[in-house]
């Protein structure tokens, strides 16, 4: 056996719990490092858009509003006596579909609509701030639905259907 020469230095005794805290160390960054890794390799993205289906612009939100003319309504009472007086403003997030839902057929489509669930009311119904409200929400629905159909929706020229933001009552009158 060979004995330390004088004046060399002799080697620090290793202790094992110190060897185990670096190891824990090590093991605990790489699966950290793994997790980031895996993370922005597997998170979902959108897939490419394929030749087939080109890829369609982000939907801007430019509201617009398309302003009805009034509505004057006999309603659905069955005395056949009272009549409703609405002004209608709808808001949609996109301008260019409120402008063509403003004129020709879209206009003639929307009148309908509204006018098909306004005949329907009744005047107890519309006099309570509940039932201005619940009439609010059915236009809003019912035009939402009509703006996801052609030709409130050209889906050759709109990125996507239009959504009504507000349906405001400008003139509101039963009699």
């Amino acid at each position: 056996m060979s004995t330390p020469a004088q004046g060399a230095p002799t080697p620090a005794p290793t202790k094992k719990g110190s060897k185990k805290v670096v190891i824990l160390a090590a093991v605990g960054l790489l699966l950290a490092g793994g997790g980031v890794v895996g993370y922005t390799q597997f998170a979902k993205k959108a897939p490419p858009p394929t030749e087939a289906e080109p890829a369609k612009p982000a939907v801007v939100v430019d509201p617009g509003v398309v302003d009805l003319e009034p509505f004057v309504v006999r309603l659905g009472d069955p005395a056949g006596d009272r009549y409703f007086r609405l002004n209608l403003q709808v808001v949609l997030d996109q301008k260019v579909i409120a402008k063509r839902a403003g004129s020709g057929l879209g206009q003639v489509k929307l009148v309908d609509l509204v006018l098909e669930i306004l005949s329907k009311k009744r005047a107890r119904e519309l006099v309570t701030v509940e039932g201005k409200e619940a009439l609010r929400e059915e236009l809003r629905t019912a035009v939402t639905a009509l703006f996801a159909e052609e030709p409130m929706y050209d889906a050759a020229v709109d990125p996507a259907p239009a959504s009504v933001i507000d349906v405001f009552f400008t003139e509101f009158l039963v009699q």
